[in-house]
């Protein structure tokens, strides 16, 4: 922004000034796949079931990691280490095409 002029300034606050006050429009579109989904019973804060879970289900990443030091190593105060079990957690992470993972994440 300090690479504009004055004016170009002044018109784009004056722009930012006349819209302050008032909401965002409510959106006026949807995917015709979504629309007519159903909020499911167990959903996180009554928003309505994803559709890709039937497609890619979520994925634990406690059940991930089972077997690994990904955590320890992302504790040590060596960096090599450090980084080592921050690649593994990426690789972790890397390994299935399109995987989605649950809300619980714990630790």
């Amino acid at each position: 922004m300090e690479d504009l002029n004055p004016q170009l300034l002044t018109t784009i606050f004056s722009e930012f000034d006349k819209v302050e006050g008032t909401e965002a429009p409510q959106p006026t579109r949807e995917q015709e796949d979504v629309k007519n989904v159903a909020p499911a019973s167990g959903s996180m804060k009554g928003t309505a079931a994803d559709p890709m879970d039937d497609l890619f289900p979520r994925v634990d990443l406690d059940s991930l990691m089972k077997g690994t030091t990904v955590l320890a190593d992302s504790k040590s105060d060596a960096w090599k280490t450090k980084k080592e079990g921050l690649e593994t957690l990426q690789a972790i992470l890397d390994q299935g095409a399109n995987k989605r993972l649950k809300p619980n994440i714990g630790e």
